[in-house]
């Protein structure tokens, strides 16, 4: 009990320290600006200017991020597990490759759910489009947006929701076991 005690106290302070650095990089940031505008400040104002655009065309498509993640906050997981796990076999697909997208931290950690999914009836090709799909970050598509257009964003993610769906039925068709077995 000890020991939990010291690891929550540990992370407790972990969580703070970035808020703290934060600051100083961001007071780093705009020294190095009032720095660089008295050298050179037209080449300060343009950057300046810069930001301020790329700001501006960020702030719509960080909108529809941030609603997405708040409405995926708000499903409740065992509904979902539920759902998922008694729905046919083909809405699985869209399902699973739905909830990839929007799925975050690291790939390993969904394993022990995607082990469950398929332990109650899941088959492999949904599991795989889930794993495929997550290659579309939603915390990424404004800077996509912003690096090479709103028509390439939706015609790669469109893309890659559809070779979600292909990669999972393609699973599907060279597994026909879908029992898993484990080998020690």
């Amino acid at each position: 009990m000890d020991n939990n005690n010291k690891r929550n106290k540990e992370n407790q302070s972990n969580k703070k320290k970035p808020k703290k650095y934060s600051f100083i990089f961001l007071g780093i940031v705009i020294i190095i600006y009032i720095i660089l505008g008295s050298v050179n400040s037209n080449n300060t104002f343009e950057a300046i200017k810069y930001s301020i655009n790329l700001f501006k065309t960020l702030i719509p498509v960080l909108s529809l991020v941030l609603v997405f993640m708040f409405l995926f906050n708000l499903i409740d997981e065992k509904k979902l597990k539920g759902v998922i796990e008694k729905s046919p076999h083909s809405i699985q697909y869209f399902i699973m490759t739905l909830l990839g997208t929007v799925s975050h931290g690291p790939i390993y950690a969904w394993y022990p759910l995607m082990k469950t999914f398929h332990g109650k009836g899941v088959s492999y090709g949904p599991i795989a489009s889930f794993l495929y799909s997550r290659g579309i970050k939603l915390a990424m598509l404004p800077s996509l947006v912003a690096y090479f257009g709103l028509k390439y964003t939706i015609i790669l993610t469109s893309n890659m929701i559809i070779f979600a769906i292909i990669m999972g039925l393609s699973v599907d068709l060279l597994i026909k076991d879908n029992k898993l077995e484990i080998t020690k």
